[in-house]
């Protein structure tokens, strides 16, 4: 993946992470204050995932840049796997709980809604993410082992 394609998506989970944050609080804050219910599993979770999302897109921007001995492509595949997961499984969630509401009114509500489609968002830009990155360790991994395989064949002749 490209210097500039990687840090403009970074940037954009980033943005999306904190968006997320931001509306879960929102909602959750609502639903603890003006209602006798806690605040629905699906708002809770999405909360974590946007958590789950900042500390991921921190460890993969910080680590090859500080400490690249440790850095591991795979490890990177990991991360971007688990929040791909983490935000599919909690977009759906929480959009199936919207449609099961029998009312929805007011700012909570549009809310509610913003912080779904932002999931969805945030689930298109770490499965893209996902993608790019399991194709830069496919097509890397066939070139190193091209010049394995000429250093092989060099001292054969």
């Amino acid at each position: 993946m490209g210097r500039a394609t990687n840090a403009s998506l970074r940037v954009f989970q980033a943005c999306l992470a904190a968006a997320g944050i931001a509306l879960s609080a929102y909602v959750i804050n609502w639903f603890l204050t003006d209602t006798r219910h806690g605040s629905p599993g699906a708002v809770t979770f999405l909360a974590f995932a946007s958590g789950v999302s900042l500390v991921s897109v921190l460890y993969l921007e910080l680590v090859p840049r500080v400490c690249p001995r440790i850095w591991n492509p795979y490890v990177t595949l990991a991360f971007e796997g688990t929040n791909t997961a983490l935000y599919f499984g909690g977009f759906i969630a929480y959009a199936v709980f919207l449609g099961t509401l029998k009312f929805c009114r007011g700012t909570v509500c549009l809310a509610g809604r913003a912080e779904s489609v932002v999931a969805a968002a945030a689930f298109c830009a770490w499965i893209a993410s996902t993608i790019l990155t399991a194709k830069t360790i496919i097509i890397s991994r066939g070139r190193a082992a091209e010049p394995q395989a000429k250093a092989l064949s060099a001292r054969a002749v």
